[in-house]
């Protein structure tokens, strides 16, 4: 193995890294709506630990692009790499904030826990993805992303319609429904290192 192989197998470990991360915050945030103090001072570390490696892996890309001046897809892989980083920790940010914030209405929450799990579905297309089953990778999260923004869309009418609405209700239903923008941008820059095109996926 090359150098440069070397490089690229360490910063895809970082990704996939940063993706548990991202993940984690999510299965934990709603907890953290909920008041759970644990859960809230995880979701912290996370978005910490998160911050901390998104930096080393967009050093470590421009530091291997610097010294071995790859080409087509090395050179994809490793643009990539850091915008897929900063889509993950832009990920904890979100996930960090709806931890801090409070909401236990059950007509709420039963449209959040639907576009949790739905997120996590996204997360697992795409860890199938890093594995090589890129295969209808667009379509399968350009669905799961429907499904997230039709809670959201739902969430948001049960608001009008019991005329309760509060700023961590309102931020809740939309940094959820920006989680799956972020993970939808993940997988169109996936496609682009595998085949070289780019897409749109929300």
């Amino acid at each position: 193995m090359t150098r440069m192989e070397q490089r690229l197998e360490i910063l895809k470990k970082d990704v996939m890294e940063l993706h548990n991360l991202a993940k984690r915050g999510v299965e934990i945030c709603l907890d953290g709506l909920r008041c759970d103090d644990s859960k809230r001072i995880e979701a912290c570390k996370i978005e910490q630990e998160a911050d901390v490696l998104h930096t080393d892996i967009d050093f470590n890309c421009v530091t291997a692009i610097a010294l071995f001046q790859p080409v087509a897809r090395d050179l994809r892989f490793l643009i990539s790499m850091m915008k897929i980083s900063g889509s993950y920790e832009r990920i904890t940010d979100l996930t960090q904030e709806i931890s801090m914030y409070d909401c236990t209405a059950p007509f709420l929450m039963d449209k959040f826990e639907n576009m949790k799990v739905t997120l996590l579905k996204m997360f697992e297309v795409i860890e199938d993805a890093y594995n090589g089953d890129i295969k209808d990778l667009r379509e399968k999260l350009w669905e799961l992303d429907d499904e997230v923004d039709r809670n959201y869309v739902e969430a948001i009418d049960l608001m009008n319609e019991k005329s309760i609405c509060s700023v961590d209700m309102v931020l809740t239903a939309r940094h959820l429904e920006r989680i799956g923008d972020l993970l939808g941008k993940v997988g169109a820059r996936i496609i682009f290192i595998e085949e070289g095109r780019r897409v749109w996926i929300k």
